[in-house]
């Protein structure tokens, strides 16, 4: 059961960020929302440990480094 936490922690909070940023067409709002979400939680106590916080934590960093390489907060009008 704890390898589930881990792994859910290394992909959720990226994918939330960037699901974020292409709904807002904003990184900044996207990270901020997603900081929301995830500090919720934290203080509703749903972490079983230090670890998986610290590992979401890095995980919307990644999230973010994503938007930044593949542009995705850009408008394409075609």
């Amino acid at each position: 059961m704890d390898l589930y936490w881990y792994m859910m922690a290394m992909v959720v909070p990226a994918v939330t960020v960037v699901f974020f940023t292409r709904m807002t067409r904003n990184k900044y709002v996207a990270v901020i929302l997603t900081f929301i979400i995830f500090g919720v939680s934290i203080y509703r106590g749903f972490y079983p440990s230090e670890w998986v916080i610290f590992i979401d934590s890095l995980s919307i960093v990644i999230g973010y480094m994503l938007v930044e390489l593949y542009n995705l907060d850009k408008v394409e009008d075609e």
